[in-house]
């Protein structure tokens, strides 16, 4: 029996007609070269996402680099900044009418410029992020992130040369003043030619400007990381700083620019600043005063559009999905527009950019993929245009309207093994305001459609899921969530017997050894063959599996961080800030769970990064559903304290993020909160078990093979546990991954996989139906009665076809482990291998464990190091670990060949790792 799931690598090329019939998703793309959507290429165009809405922008389309945020018009140049999660990050340049690509600045980490195509301008040392203004006299300025710079570029018949680099300096900010704390990477050390920033070398924390405004002998920018305004003098290089407020994030001239108005990220407000005299005016409040003790969400002001002439401002705020108008000079909220796109819509719509033509705004909905059309003088929303995946800035012309997408058509296959966090390019986007006009009505029935939000739709997915979530209510009380990190269906599931076109052999990197408790309920329950992460990394997939979305400051943040350009993670757990002591364990893994004010080190506050609705444990607290977390992040309050009714709920000691700490040990602690509770358990409960992960090829860690086997024991004990319980008649199981950035996938780089265990679920069946991580919520929020948490799965689907008639609760058979708990080779550090020696018992490294050892040294590897590895690293590393590097190269052969056979239209676009 064990033959039919051996994992002994085999790889051949396969005959062309084979390979050519055996994908399952036509994908292309963003086009190179411009296209204008017809009639008849229109079905090139569009794309299932992994939500299962659709994109399908109309208009001219040409492609960018990954992940482009802000744009710009300079000496008949479209000027499109990407600031991807790539080796470089870029400013692309596109003739103004054709679209067509002319010159590309490239910016890279290192001191050595990036390789450059044609005529294009490589810089090193040099980051992007977001800002983007130009002069009238055909210059740009670009913020540069973590350079800790503004670039000047002079822009002259589509070329491009490099004026000046003007360095910024961190500044301090008032300790009660959110976060409190500085929240960037520290900085220092790094070598660097002579004539760049003296503050890149020695300075250890980053101003980080992310918006620019221009006016004449000066730049503004906005410091992120120093909650400061910077004005730089553009003749004398002389900077003037000024504190404004939390993280700002937008800057704009208003009232014949006597202002200058900057939206603060972090606060419901905007700063009003004397642009000439630096001084702060005032700020203007946007919503409910913050303070510590403020528990909800933030609302998110992100981007600004002023009138061209007069007072008024308007401002969107992208967690509160909402427009501001506001009066300058009266420093009053003048109107309000909600950018929900119909009545009763949860939060979601993400308004993220702001445009004004006319009487006509401009509203980018970045959760919706699409364009809200506001007319100002009635405030009435007069239709939606669709866009791209993600849309992220707007400019608008004389003529047009300029879109940019920053996930583009989204993802297909990663059949050359490439990195789903940086494989989608975005997406430039062109329309005549006739064109909109004329078009509006059946664009926006169009754009409803696209997102399942016309009333029919509505209705009927209702009416269903009403059906389906009362029939599973009287079979059901008890749901269980087991999350676990980062594979794709093809890495786990690829030679599971019987998937037919589903699998791919060749790309199956474990089975029944590593997972032998993970198939015996494969084949005794539900296997999803077609289910999507619906984010691309870590850092967005445990809050669409804990929220059923992720929140602006997430989506435009992660790519900053995984690439190491400066900012601290903050996805929503909290993370160390400085380094520990010697004879202090490196990783406090349970530093997300307790009073940040008990760290012994400064920490994250990550209450910037929560969605408006914050997490699922908030929904079931405030609907008194009970549940028990184990692991997973909650929501504090902006000062970072944690609701006292959550925390009861939470298992505050139960290890978080720690490599050396096994999901063994992990399953140990929820085996004896189950022994303890059996006759009384609650109605939801939620475990992170994260060691399939891995660790790649870390010298000292566990290998891949190690880690995986240890994560499915640890998970077939947890489930025998629980099936002997007398709540296991009435309980259902549910297993996926956080997200599919670790691996190859044939049918699409978001392909993940669902399993589905229990006694109401039926014996082996296997289910095509496309479902996502928002499915999976909606399902557990109708099994335990709570309201969804965003318009995603508002609109999800209760999932169906797996249910019996009658309950079989026969309790589940823990298998035994296959796999030696062996490590990686390599030299390793002494305090490394004691945190080893002490994981391996259950312990944290702590000063007491410590003073048997001497300890001279820091460890190489942080468990965010690990935490923060592209996937087609990790998917290289955990190949080479457990099958070695032959295997690597034959499965690379196949996939090259495999690409080929299906002229794959793989771009290469700078910027692309």
């Amino acid at each position: 029996m064990m033959e039919e799931y051996d994992m002994t690598p085999h790889i051949r090329i396969l005959p062309v007609a084979w390979l050519l019939t055996f994908g399952l998703t036509a994908w292309a793309p963003p086009p190179t070269a411009p296209v204008t959507v017809n009639t008849k290429n229109s079905p090139t165009y569009a794309h299932e996402l992994p939500s299962g809405r659709t994109v399908a922008p109309p208009g001219t389309l040409v492609g960018t680099p990954n992940w482009p945020t802000a744009i710009t018009t300079v000496n008949g140049q479209l000027a499109v900044l990407a600031n991807g999660a790539t080796q470089t990050q870029s400013i692309t340049l596109y003739h103004q009418q054709t679209l067509v690509r002319d010159t590309t600045i490239s910016g890279a980490k290192g001191y050595a410029p990036p390789p450059i195509r044609g005529d294009g301008v490589g810089v090193g040392y040099q980051d992007f992020f977001q800002g983007l203004a130009a002069t009238p006299d055909g210059k740009l300025y670009a913020a540069g992130g973590a350079a800790n710079d503004v670039l000047a570029i002079r822009i002259n018949n589509g070329k491009a040369t490099i004026v000046r680099r003007y360095p910024l300096s961190w500044q301090r900010f008032p300790p009660d003043q959110y976060p409190y704390v500085y929240q960037g990477i520290h900085c220092g050390g790094v070598h660097k030619p002579a004539g760049l920033p003296t503050d890149r070398k020695t300075h250890p924390r980053y101003f980080y400007p992310d918006a620019i405004a221009w006016e004449h002998g000066a730049v503004f920018t906005g410091g992120l990381l120093a909650n400061s305004v910077a004005r730089i003098d553009t003749n004398t290089g002389a900077v003037t700083y000024l504190n404004v407020g939390a993280y700002p994030d937008a800057l704009a001239f208003a009232d014949h620019k006597r202002f200058l108005v900057v939206s603060l990220w972090g606060a419901n407000s905007v700063a009003l600043v004397n642009p000439r005299s630096m001084r702060l005016i005032t700020t203007i409040a946007l919503g409910p005063k913050l303070t510590r003790q403020s528990v909800r969400a933030g609302l998110h002001p992100i981007a600004l559009a002023p009138q061209r002439t007069g007072s008024h401002v308007y401002v969107a705020l992208a967690n509160a999905d909402l427009v501001v108008e506001i009066n300058v000079r009266t420093h009053k909220v003048i109107r309000r527009f909600s950018t929900l796109p119909y009545t009763g819509a949860a939060s979601g719509s993400y308004p993220d950019a702001l445009a004004l033509h006319g009487d006509r705004l401009y509203v980018a909905n970045a959760g919706n993929d699409d364009v809200a059309v506001i007319d100002t003088h009635t405030g009435t929303v007069l239709g939606l245009v669709p866009t791209g995946w993600y849309p992220t800035a707007l400019l608008a012309t004389r003529r047009s309207l300029y879109i940019v997408a920053g996930k583009g058509l989204g993802s297909g296959p990663n059949i050359r093994g490439q990195w789903v966090g940086d494989m989608m390019h975005g997406l430039v986007q062109r329309l005549s305001y006739h064109k909109i006009d004329d078009r509006l009505v059946a664009m926006t029935n169009r754009a409803l459609k696209n997102d399942g939000f016309l009333a029919g739709q509505r209705e009927a997915l209702a009416a269903r899921n009403t059906r389906l979530a009362t029939r599973l209510r009287r079979k059901i009380h008890t749901v269980v969530l087991i999350l676990r990190e980062n594979k794709t269906f093809d890495e786990e599931f690829g030679r599971f017997p019987g998937l037919g076109r589903w699998a791919d052999p060749h790309l199956a990197l474990y089975g029944a050894r590593e997972l032998p408790n993970l198939y015996a309920m494969a084949r005794g329950g539900a296997l999803f063959e077609d289910f999507d992460a619906d984010g691309e990394v870590t850092a967005q997939g445990h809050q669409w599996t804990t929220a059923a979305s992720d929140s602006d400051f997430v989506q435009r943040t992660w790519a900053q961080y995984y690439s190491s350009r400066g900012l601290q993670g903050n996805p929503g757990w909290t993370q160390p800030l400085s380094r520990p002591a010697k004879n202090v364990d490196p990783d406090d893994p349970f530093a997300d769970d307790i009073n940040l004010s008990k760290l012994r080190r400064p920490a994250t506050n990550p209450w910037i990064s929560y969605p408006e609705g914050r997490f699922l444990f908030d929904d079931l607290a405030r609907h008194h559903v009970s549940f028990e977390n184990f692991g997973e992040f909650i929501a504090r309050g902006r000062g970072g304290t944690v609701r006292p009714d959550i925390l009861a709920s939470t298992d505050a000691r139960f290890p978080g993020w720690d490599r050396m700490l096994l999901d063994t040990q992990r399953a140990a602690i929820v085996d004896r909160w189950i022994a303890a509770h059996r006759n009384g358990l609650p109605r939801f409960i939620y475990i992170w078990l994260p060691d399939d992960h891995t660790a790649g090829e870390t010298p000292c860690y566990y290998t891949p093979d190690a880690y995986v086997a240890n994560n499915d024991q640890a998970t077939g004990k947890i489930i025998a546990a629980l099936s002997r319980t007398p709540a296991w008649h009435h309980m259902v199981v549910f297993i996926t991954e956080d997200d599919a950035q670790s691996g190859a996938d044939h049918v699409n780089a978001h392909r993940t996989f669902l399993l589905v265990y229990g006694p109401w679920v039926k014996h082996g069946v296997r289910v095509s139906t496309h479902y996502s991580q928002v499915d999976m919520m909606r399902t557990i929020e109708a099994i335990v009665r709570i309201p969804p948490l965003s318009q995603w799965d508002q609109n999800a689907k209760v999932i169906s076809g797996i249910w019996t008639r009658e309950g079989n609760d026969t309790p589940f058979r823990a298998r035994q482990v296959q796999i030696p708990l062996t490590v990686n080779p390599g030299l390793c550090n002494r305090l490394t291998k004691l945190r080893r020696v002490a994981g391996h018992g259950g312990n944290l490294l702590t000063p007491a464990f410590a003073t048997h050892w001497e300890m001279r040294h820091d460890p190489h590897y942080t468990p965010t190091t690990l935490l923060k590895i592209p996937g087609e690293t990790q998917m290289r590393e955990e190949w080479e670990a457990s099958r070695g590097r032959a295997s690597y190269d034959r499965v690379m052969a196949y996939l090259r060949a495999y690409a080929g056979a299906r002229h794959a239209p793989i771009t290469a676009f700078e910027g692309q790792n």
